[in-house]
C-alpha cells in the first residue's frame, strides 16, 4: 500500500477526530477493519459503514451516520466509492481517505482531488495526537 497525497501535501495534521470508515469493516480479514481500529486506538471517533451489511449492526451508508463527521475513508470499490465521496461532499466533511488501489479509477480519484482535502493512508501515515481540549 502506497502513502496518498494532495498535491499540497498530506494534511493528516488537520486533526479530524470523528471519521466513517466505509468498507467492509465487520470483517476482521479486511483493510477497512484494520483501518477503523487503528483510529480507534489513536482516539477518533469512528462510525463503522457497510454497504454490504445486512444485520442492521452498522449504517449501511452515509446518510444513516447520526452526528457530525471531520473525515471519511473510503476502502470499497471504486463504484461505489464515488457516490460514497458526493455523500460525503453533500454531508460538508471536507477530509477523505482512500485505499491505495482504489485511486487508479479515474472517476473516483476525478472527485476524490477535486472534493476533499486528501488524507494519506492510514495504516502507514503517523497519526498526530488529538489537540486538548
Amino acid at each position: 500500500m502506497s502513502h496518498v497525497t494532495s498535491p499540497t501535501g498530506p494534511v493528516l495534521g488537520a486533526h479530524p477526530r470523528r471519521w466513517a470508515v466505509v468498507g467492509d469493516v465487520l470483517n476482521q480479514n479486511k483493510p477497512a477493519f484494520d483501518v477503523a481500529a487503528r483510529l480507534e486506538a489513536c482516539g477518533r471517533n469512528v462510525a463503522r459503514v457497510s454497504p454490504y451489511c445486512k444485520s442492521g449492526e452498522v449504517a449501511t451508508s452515509l446518510e444513516a451516520v447520526p452526528g457530525e463527521i471531520d473525515a471519511v475513508n473510503l476502502i470499497i470499490s471504486p463504484k461505489l466509492g464515488v457516490d460514497v465521496l458526493e455523500a460525503a461532499a453533500a454531508r460538508g466533511i471536507k477530509c477523505a481517505a482512500a485505499w491505495d488501489p482504489y485511486t487508479k479509477h479515474r472517476a473516483f480519484t476525478g472527485r476524490l482531488f477535486r472534493l476533499f482535502r486528501l488524507q494519506g493512508c492510514v495504516l502507514v501515515t503517523p497519526l498526530p495526537p488529538l489537540p486538548q481540549e
